[in-house]
């Protein structure tokens, strides 16, 4: 299931559109993204999310990410291409793999555009993308 499980260190961005958490057990960060942006909502997504990283690759260097982004329509070629510079950055510091569920044909077509690295796959099911997530040897140490 996509959200047994993971209360530890949950927070919801109050006035944002998006919730993150971690679960340091299983090496996972959980995150939720939800409604059309401004650059605005992009750049506190961005700052939270950079601050998580940082914290989480004090003990781990790589980590899995789950990102559910059903409720997160297409976005405007701003925030896409923010998005795809953003996690040139990120990808290239974390090797674990990070799945993205999305909903519509266009989400997961603009999702691939935005983030084309090779630990980035994009899900219809969190059943799907978990599984991917942990098959064996899919984390590097």
């Amino acid at each position: 299931m996509l959200y047994e499980g993971h209360k530890q260190n949950d927070v919801k961005c109050e006035g944002t559109m998006f919730e993150f958490s971690y679960d340091p057990d299983r090496n996972l960060m959980r995150l939720v993204q939800a409604d059309y942006w401004s650059l605005a909502d992009f750049r506190a997504f961005e700052a939270e999310f950079t601050k998580r990283h940082m914290t989480i690759r004090r003990t781990s260097q790589n980590y899995r990410v789950l990102a559910d982004c059903r409720d997160f329509p297409v976005q405007s070629a701003e925030i896409s291409q923010a998005f795809g510079a953003f996690f040139d950055r990120i990808l290239n510091e974390n090797k674990g793999r990070y799945a993205i569920v999305a909903s519509s044909m266009l989400n997961k077509l603009q999702a691939r555009r935005a983030l084309p690295q090779g630990n980035v796959q994009v899900f219809s099911e969190p059943d799907e993308a978990m599984a991917w997530l942990f098959e064996d040897g899919s984390l590097p140490a």
